[in-house]
């Protein structure tokens, strides 16, 4: 038995939570509600638990584990058994969300793992990428020199988030994300350049040291000709029904300097 993936069940008012588990069973494998499921956690245990509903359809099913989801129908159509080989969702209590051993959580904690050693060239709250004020690093008359500004202007898709934030220097006026973009050791939000150049926010001194080095000149000569960037990730993913609620324009809100 694997467990392909895990979320949290929709009508969740079980104070120790509840749990779908995706989990596809190989030939001879059989799971009965009621009964046990082993299952392994991200430190190498195992936590067997009892199975409260298989296959919910609706609302309803989970009134077994929900008091709110008992003024819902029920489907009829849970099992009593599942049997491989074949794919099924059991539903658990009392089972950490993170803790559950799947490819997709091994592979998040491997991206934070990665993520908590780049460095945030732009990490400021009030566009949503750090702690810092952006007022702070204002410093009039300040400029950095072009290669510096071409290499903010590089667009290698980091983090994305579709939210919306306003402008920190335009009340009233609203940007889109933050749309991150990244070198593999720096990251910055893709407006960077911008706040330098029109409103004189400054950046790290050791991220223009490493710019202005041999590293920061081949990391340019390897973007060069490249065709990546928000915009275009945004219309693969609408292409390839990725994300079926995909509404992001392909722009992204983007706005030109004069305009920024």
């Amino acid at each position: 038995m694997k467990i392909v993936s895990v979320s949290g069940c929709s009508y969740e008012d079980y104070e120790g939570g509840v749990l779908n588990l995706n989990v596809e069973l190989e030939a001879g494998e059989m799971l009965c509600e009621g009964g046990n499921i082993s299952i392994e956690m991200m430190d190498g245990s195992f936590l067997e638990r009892a199975i409260e509903i298989i296959n919910p359809k609706r609302a309803g099913d989970y009134a077994v584990v929900s008091n709110k989801a008992k003024q819902w129908k029920r489907s009829g159509g849970t099992l009593k058994e599942a049997k491989g080989p074949g794919c099924y969702v059991v539903v658990v209590k009392d089972v950490a969300y993170h803790e559950v051993k799947t490819d997709e959580e091994m592979a998040r904690r491997t991206f934070l793992e990665e993520h908590y050693k780049k460095v945030c060239v732009s990490p400021f709250r009030e566009i949503l990428c750090g702690d810092k004020s952006i007022y702070d690093s204002v410093q009039e008359g300040y400029v950095v020199l072009e290669k510096v500004i071409a290499y903010l202007k590089t667009t290698k898709p980091y983090l994305m988030s579709p939210g919306i934030y306003e402008h920190p220097f335009k009340k009233g006026e609203n940007l889109a994300g933050p749309y991150t973009y990244t070198d593999g050791h720096y990251w910055w939000d893709r407006d960077t350049w911008k706040y330098v150049v029109k409103y004189h926010v400054t950046l790290p001194q050791e991220f223009i040291d490493h710019v202005m080095s041999e590293a920061g000149t081949e990391f340019l000569e390897s973007c060069a000709g490249e065709d990546e960037c928000w915009s275009k990730t945004i219309r693969v993913w609408k292409e390839t029904k990725r994300y079926d609620a995909c509404l992001l324009s392909d722009d992204t809100w983007k706005k030109e300097l004069e305009n920024f």
